[in-house]
Parts: C-alpha cells; structure tokens; sequence
C-alpha cells in the first residue's frame, strides 16, 4: 500500500500500489482540484514535497506544460501523477482550493 500526504488538507490517504491522484481524490474530502485532467490546463498544479522517487515520472503532457526548472523542484500535475508506492507528500497553492 501507498499513502499520500495531502498536505494543505492534514489529509493522509492509503491507496494500492499504482494509483492515480486523480483516483485517489475521489475517494478523500480535499480541497485539491482537477481542470481538463489531461495535462494541458494546470489547474492540477502541485509540489511533490516528500517521496519524488515513489510516483510515475513526469509524462509528455508535464514536459510540455512545466518549466525543466519546476520539475527538477518536484512541481508535477496531479492530473498526470501517479503514486507508484510509499509514501508521498503533495502541496499546492491555497488559492487552487475549490
């Protein structure tokens, strides 16, 4: 089992092992939100802030959308995430909140 830290939220989250963020939302009460879900609007905009090495690796989508720079800081789409396993923690801006 995985577990995602949704940091703004103090939301802890177990899901299976491969799981989407965007799967693993539907199943918690947090404030984080999704736009168009394919990686091309950043509404889904957030920081990987702990367990870098336990999610899916920054797809097409996520080199297009996001500055080399960003993503060397951990700033992926949570619309494009993937929690491979372990343990993870994401943040986003407040105003992204619903």
């Amino acid at each position: 089992m995985a577990r995602i830290v949704f940091k703004p939220d103090n939301i802890i989250h177990e899901v299976e092992d491969g799981t989407s963020l965007i799967d693993a939302c539907e199943e918690v009460d947090s404030t984080f939100s999704f736009g168009c879900t394919e990686g091309t609007c950043g509404v889904c905009e957030l920081t990987v802030t702990k367990g870098a090495k336990n999610v899916s690796k920054a797809s097409e989508a996520e080199k297009d959308y996001l500055h080399p720079e960003d993503l060397k800081k951990g700033m992926r789409l949570g619309c494009q995430l993937k929690v491979r396993k372990g343990e993870v923690v994401i943040d986003w801006k407040e105003n992204q909140a619903k």
